[in-house]
């Protein structure tokens, strides 16, 4: 009986662990790891058809997140 307590307990303990490491930490609400990413200029739009030159996706994306905007890629290469 007690090694089923055991085991139930650790068995607990690994469950809460591991939903704790897999959850995004509530305080960080934008993704701001684009320091990786290589340079690979894009031109974005917005819904308005402002358009803007990033160097990657990761920073359209996280910039959009910071400024809540809406740009999405429209080509591969810089805006004109």
């Amino acid at each position: 009986m007690k090694l089923f307590a055991v085991f139930l307990a650790l068995t607990l303990y690994a469950l809460t662990l591991v939903q704790c490491l897999s959850l995004p930490d509530p305080n960080v609400k934008c993704n701001m790891e684009c320091d990786t990413q290589e340079n690979q200029f894009i031109c974005a739009a917005d819904d308005k058809g402002v358009t803007k030159t990033y160097r990657n996706v990761c920073i359209m994306k996280t910039e959009n997140c910071l400024q809540n905007a809406n740009f999405q890629k429209i080509s591969d290469k810089e805006c004109p």
